[in-house]
């Protein structure tokens, strides 16, 4: 039977190109996508903004608020989190075959992330086996 799998991810957005950031703060992104940019080939739709995300991929864990430190603490991501005038959003992805990892956020965690102004957003989907 499967447990769980939780996925974080980073979004960081600009109307100004992030390239320069990426390179000068030695930033590995896992996405990259500039303004203008097709969403998928073969699409109309376009990108408004300069974006790069980090992701990363947690299988079968106990509790979700434990993760995101250590995700928040990997020099990519803590890199990109000081980066200034930007937007920030931290996802997290839950796919719960039955298992659901606790959802607790201590205060410690909330302030991290609104000192460094990040929004958070969950979404969970239970799905059969």
């Amino acid at each position: 039977m499967k447990g769980n799998e939780v996925v974080l991810t980073l979004s960081i957005e600009s109307d100004r190109d992030l390239s320069e950031a990426i390179s000068s703060n030695g930033i590995s992104v896992t996405k990259a996508w500039r303004k203008g940019d097709l969403k998928l080939k073969g699409s109309i739709l376009k990108y408004r903004n300069f974006c790069f995300s980090i992701e990363e991929k947690f299988y079968d864990i106990p509790s979700a608020g434990d993760i995101i430190k250590k995700f928040l603490a990997d020099m990519n991501v803590a890199r990109s989190i000081k980066l200034q005038s930007v937007k920030k959003l931290l996802r997290v992805v839950i796919y719960s075959y039955g298992n659901l990892p606790g959802l607790y956020y201590d205060t410690d965690l909330l302030r991290l992330l609104a000192v460094n102004d990040i929004n958070l957003d969950n979404d969970v989907y239970f799905l059969d086996e």
